[in-house]
């Protein structure tokens, strides 16, 4: 399967009662596509913190991520339809607020694949598990599927974003 790889950098701006927002750089990429199926990863240096996916563009996946958790943090930690938002937020449990995230745009005759995308980020998650030890931090949930090639194509991808902490 063939992909692509792009890696931004992700500031966190913390607001005076406890709320954020985010800006993304560089602003432009396949990660802003709409209707594209991605995968992404949010981490600072070796520590990873999150494995998600999208099928919108990666800005307006944040902006639901970090508008959920500023709806929770401003109604006294009372959650919308139970989202709370992103946990890596919150400066509290994370005090990096520059993080790296790489995001992983599928071809197009993937969008209307989510079970196979689900599949290789449950792959990715548990091959991180595998790899350092640990969980992703702030990981709420795993989507499992089995696809053919999934576990193939989640080594590929934590080999070419982590590669290098071998």
């Amino acid at each position: 399967m063939e992909y692509i790889i792009e890696k931004y950098n992700l500031k966190l701006i913390d607001a005076e009662n406890n709320s954020c927002k985010t800006e993304i750089f560089p602003h432009e990429g396949l990660a802003f596509l709409n209707e594209r199926r991605k995968l992404y990863v949010v981490y600072h240096a070796s520590e990873i913190f999150y494995v998600g996916e999208a099928h919108t563009s990666i800005k307006t996946r944040f902006q639901r991520g970090y508008n959920a958790y500023n709806y929770y943090k401003r109604n006294n930690d009372t959650a919308r339809n139970g989202y709370k938002g992103y946990k890596w937020l919150n400066k509290e449990h994370n005090s990096h607020r520059t993080l790296a995230v790489s995001v992983v745009t599928f071809p197009e005759e993937y969008d209307c694949n989510r079970e196979m995308i689900e599949a290789i980020e449950g792959e990715l998650v548990y091959l991180i598990r595998n790899k350092f030890g640990y969980w992703p931090n702030f990981q709420n949930e795993i989507h499992f599927s089995n696809c053919e090639g999934a576990l193939e194509i989640a080594e590929d991808i934590l080999n070419e974003i982590f590669g290098e902490l071998d």
